[in-house]
Order: structure tokens, then C-alpha cells, then sequence
């Protein structure tokens, strides 16, 4: 007699359409909230000047390096858990996130320190100008000093994700950034019994709202929320067993996929510092346009990571067919998100702007600039939805090489086109967007191979994807 199956998760048997929707809308909410702990700061320090809303944001290109670091172990626990839980071996997918969750707060003691010793020459990087350099570094010193505390609370968030529950990370990112919100003028502009901060302030606030971040996710662990499995150890196995779960095994998934939001970051400083030479307002533009059009990243970025979850757990399963047709599923979505937000950026650049910065130089170069910027959104989303989704099958290498060379290849340019082209600020507008079409046409291409469809079958079980566990209940 076969003994009854354990309970496959509901990203394995629900309609692929409705599973991606239900998973996508949370994280679609969060990516938003997200993108609002940089827009609440700098709306906030807006009336200190130019200068402010360049250090604040700007600072966020550096924070990505940090965050792109704790993909090293977020990346690599999200395969874990979701093709583990998806071969019903719920044990050894809290043994995945226990790891996690311990090696992204030793991880984020690397930002605590260049927070500490490093953050002046870390934003002088960006500018030459001493002043424009020190209210960076007021600002940009505090948040890395508190590196640990957003990482750990990313990676929480990942393995929550991982087992298909988005919902409860959107009531903890709404509660994080609206005490961002309600703190950034007591502590900018000192009301109250508040010291008058400025810049710093902002950073501060937000400090304050990333401790209860950590600090929810820390409390749904000791509780035993069943999205958030943790366990020490793996249960011994009779007659030799699966190999085990190291954090070692999870690195090797997560450091290319870091490796390429660490060049992303690296790439803007550079794109920041060649603007830098422009003046103030085209430094400030290269980072209001990111913000901008963050828009469009935040909708594909919640497909992809909701395609992630779904693309582990049916690998898990041993349901390759279901994994591809979530990321066709989500590439046609983007495709209806892009095309009437392009058109609106395209129509109305000015307003979106002004939502920053009411200076007339950063009017004047960034209605073009955004234009430009905003002929590549589709092709973003597309590369954003593949290889977010193709992320929870731990094939990351191919997509990271393909980053990196264009990460590598954005640096010179940055400095060079403005030059040869006369064209300033714009130069780095039009090196975004070529670059960005390519890059996602290759994206493509690979993803048609279908190499990625093997999952991690070897290294989490000796061999190729298991059937489902009957001895553990998912």
C-alpha cells in the first residue's frame, strides 16, 4: 500500500496565474513601501536645498552594495527553502533559514564598520566637492553603521517569501516606513523636544523604523510562525542521507546573484561621480530618475520574487513545466505594466520631478534625461521578471556573468559618452537605456536554454529533484 503523500504547498497545485497574483500584490505593496523609505527621506530634507536631496539620494546606491552583500545568503536561502518545502522536507528548510538569518547579521557587522571609520571617503567617491561630501557622510555613515539590522530583516523577509507567505512581511514594511514617515521631521527639523538633525536626522529616522523591522521578523521566529521555519539541526538519517545544509552550499547559490546588485551599486557611484562633474543638479537627477523609475522596478521585481517562490517550490516537486509558464505568466504582465507607465513618464517628466526638487537646473536636464531613461522600462521589466524568477532555481551564475560584464562595460562609459558625445549629464541617460536593451535581450536568450530546469536536485538531495517527502508534513 503507498503511504499517503504529504501536502504539496499551494504554489505547486494552485492555477499559476492565481498563485503568482496571490504572492505578487503583498510583495508589489512591500517593494512600494520599500521605495518610500528613500522618497520619505528625501521628500522631507527637499527645503534644505539641492544639496540634501543629492546626499540622500545618492547615499542609496551605496546601501545597495550592503543590501547586495545579504543576497550572498538571502538569494541562496530563498532556493533552499522553497525547493525544500516544495519536496516536502520542512526540517531541513528551517535549518536553511536558521543559517540564513545568523549569517546576514555577521554580514552586516561589514557595513557597521565602513559606517563607522569609512563613510566620508565612501561618499567622496561620488564627489569632489568636500562639502557635498560631508553632508553625504552625515547622512550615509548612520544607516551603514546599522547594516545588520535591515539585512537580517531581508532575510527573514526572503524566507517568508520562500514559503509562500508575502502578506505578513507588507504589515511589517507598512508599519517600519510609516514610523519612518512620522519620525523624519521631529528629528530633521528638531521639533518638539527633538534635536534639529538635518540630514543626519533622516538617517536616524530610519535607523529607528529598520530596528522594528529586524525586530518583527525576530518575534514571528521565537514564536514559531509556521512561514518563518527555523530549526538547529538537521534529524539524522538512517543509512546515509541527503547532504547536508550548509551555509557554504547557500553562498555558492547567493554570491552571483550578489555579485550582481554589488556592480548595480558600483555603477551608479560611478554614474553619480561622472554627473558630479556637471554640478549639483546633475548628481541630484541621476539619483531622482532612479527613484523614478523605481516605479516600474518595484512592479516587475514583485513578479520576479513572487515567480521565485514558485519557481523553487515546483522544482522542488518535480515540476519543471509549471516553472516556465509562471515566468511567461509574469513577462506578459510586465508587459501590460510598462507600456501605459512609460507613456506617462514620457508625457508628464516635469511633474514626477517636482516631486523631488523644485531647482530649475534639475528641471531643466532631467526632463530629457528621464525621457531617455524611460525608453528602456520594458525591456528592464522583462530581465527584472526573468531572472528574479529563475533565481529561486539557484542557477545564478550565467544570469551574474551576464550582469557583470554589462556592469563592467556601464563604468567607462559613464565617464567616456558625455565626453565624446558633448552631451553631459544626458550621456549617462543614453548609456542606461542601450545597455539596459541589450543586456535584457540576452537575459532572454539564456533563459530559453532551460539549463536552469534541473533546480538544485545534486546539492540538496545527491541527485536529481526527489519525489515528494511523505515523512515530513510541509
Amino acid at each position: 500500500m503507498t503511504p499517503p503523500s504529504a501536502p504539496l504547498e499551494p504554489g505547486v497545485t494552485d492555477a499559476i496565474p492565481r498563485a503568482l497574483l496571490r504572492l505578487a500584490l503583498p510583495v508589489l505593496g512591500s517593494n512600494i513601501l520599500r521605495v518610500a523609505y528613500q522618497w520619505v527621506d528625501a521628500l522631507w530634507v527637499r527645503p534644505l536645498g539641492v544639496e540634501a536631496t543629492a546626499a540622500v539620494t545618492t547615499s542609496i546606491f551605496v546601501m545597495w552594495f550592503v543590501y547586495a552583500l545579504n543576497d550572498v545568503v538571502a538569494i541562496g536561502a530563498t532556493a533552499y527553502v522553497s525547493q525544500l518545502l516544495g519536496a516536502g522536507q520542512r526540517r531541513r528548510a528551517g535549518v536553511a533559514a536558521y543559517k540564513g538569518l545568523r549569517a546576514s547579521g555577521l554580514l552586516g557587522l561589514l557595513g557597521t564598520a565602513a559606517g563607522l571609520f569609512a563613510a566620508p571617503w565612501v561618499f567622496g567617491l561620488m564627489t569632489p566637492d568636500p562639502a557635498m561630501a560631508a553632508t553625504g557622510a552625515s547622512y550615509l555613515a548612520v544607516v551603514l553603521a546599522a547594516a545588520p539590522l535591515p539585512m537580517m530583516a531581508l532575510t527573514g523577509e526572503s524566507i517568508m517569501r520562500a514559503a509562500g507567505n508575502t502578506r505578513t512581511p507588507l504589515l511589517i514594511d507598512l508599519c517600519a516606513v510609516g514610523l519612518n514617515a512620522v519620525l523624519d521631521p521631529f528629528l530633521i527639523y528638531g521639533w518638539g523636544p527633538f534635536p534639529r538633525l538635518g540630514v543626519a536626522g533622516a538617517a536616524w529616522a530610519t535607523v529607528i523604523a529598520q530596528a522594528v523591522y529586524v525586530g518583527c521578523y525576530l518575534l514571528l521566529a521565537a514564536r514559531g510562525h509556521p512561514a518563518l521555519p527555523l530549526a538547529r539541526r538537521e534529524e539524522p538519517a538512517a543509512g546515509g542521507g541527503p547532504p547536508p545544509v550548509r551555509i557554504a552550499g547557500m553562498a555558492r547559490v547567493g554570491i552571483p546573484a550578489a555579485l550582481i546588485g554589488m556592480l548595480f551599486s558600483v555603477v551608479y557611484v560611478a554614474f553619480t561621480r561622472s554627473a558630479a562633474q556637471f554640478g549639483a543638479a546633475a548628481m541630484a537627477i541621476v539619483g531622482i530618475a532612479n527613484r523614478i523609475e523605481a516605479i516600474q522596478f518595484v512592479n516587475s521585481a514583485a513578479i520576479g520574487v513572487a515567480g521565485a517562490a514558485l519557481v523553487g517550490q515546483n522544482l522542488g516537486a518535480g515540476r519543471p513545466e509549471r516553472a516556465v509558464e509562471v515566468i511567461r505568466t509574469g513577462v506578459r504582465w510586465n508587459f501590460w505594466i510598462a507600456v501605459p507607465l512609460s507613456a506617462l513618464l514620457m508625457t508628464f517628466p516635469d511633474v514626477f520631478i517636482g516631486l523631488f526638487t523644485h531647482d530649475p537646473d534639475a528641471h531643466r536636464l532631467g526632463v530629457p534625461y528621464l525621457r531617455v531613461v524611460t525608453a528602456c522600462l520594458l525591456f528592464s521589466g522583462v530581465e527584472i521578471v526573468t531572472a528574479e524568477s529563475i533565481m529561486g532555481s539557484g542557477h545564478t551564475a550565467a544570469i551574474s556573468w551576464i550582469f557583470g560584464t554589462f556592469s563592467v562595460l556601464r563604468i567607462p562609459l559613464a565617464f567616456l559618452v558625455p565626453r565624446w558625445t558633448g552631451s553631459g549629464v544626458l550621456g549617462i541617460a543614453w548609456v542606461i537605456t542601450l545597455t539596459c536593451i541589450a543586456r535584457s535581450l540576452l537575459i532572454l536568450g539564456w533563459a530559453r536554454r532551460g539549463t536552469w530546469k534541473g533546480g538544485l536536485g545534486t546539492q540538496l538531495h545527491g541527485r536529481g529533484p526527489p519525489p515528494h517527502d511523505p515523512s515530513e508534513v510541509a
